[in-house]
């Protein structure tokens, strides 16, 4: 698939998803792949979590950080939008690893306590406030709140998938 096809393919599934589904169905969507992305992390070594598999390419650790890096950027610009008000800014998408030397322990406790904070906002918004209000985005098209919601849906599944693909090659991985 091209790459266009397949932008215009998320754009579609974004636009769709996210004036179909409630805030509570987001939400259950998003808590069950943030809770397949933690158990790809399950028994990971903190030697295996900090190992690269190969020369530019991101370790288990620095894979963590930037999701919850991520998330946090996501989870202001929801909050502003179901606010009322327009962000300053869409979603930054290649947030590069900031926090990855810290022990994995730690990284996963605090991208547990962004998912816990992203779920919380999603069962406050049963009212669906202000989904009218969008941010263009060049890549993922006009997004509301609920987007971004399934933007990082997304994010957590994709990630899961490098996690275990990063742990695959570097052998025994755990």
């Amino acid at each position: 698939m091209a790459e266009d096809d397949a932008q215009q393919k998320l754009q579609g599934y974004l636009a769709a998803q996210s004036a179909k589904l409630s805030a509570a169905e987001i939400r259950a969507r998003v808590d069950e792949t943030a809770g397949e992305f933690f158990a790809a992390l399950d028994g990971v070594s903190e030697a295996a979590a900090h190992r690269r598999p190969a020369e530019g390419e991101w370790s288990v650790a620095e894979i963590v950080d930037h999701v919850t890096v991520t998330l946090e950027d996501a989870l202001g610009i929801m909050r502003t939008l179901a606010s009322g008000a327009r962000p300053s800014r869409p979603m930054t998408v290649a947030h590069a690893p900031v926090n990855a030397g810290r022990p994995l322990a730690v990284l996963a406790s605090q991208l547990r306590e962004r998912q816990a904070a992203l779920a919380e906002f999603l069962a406050a918004q049963s009212g669906e406030p202000h989904t009218d209000l969008r941010v263009p985005d060049d890549y993922f098209g006009d997004i509301n709140w609920k987007g971004y919601a399934l933007i990082l849906r997304l994010h957590y599944k994709d990630h899961a998938q490098q996690v275990r693909k990063t742990l695959a090659a570097g052998g025994a991985g755990r």
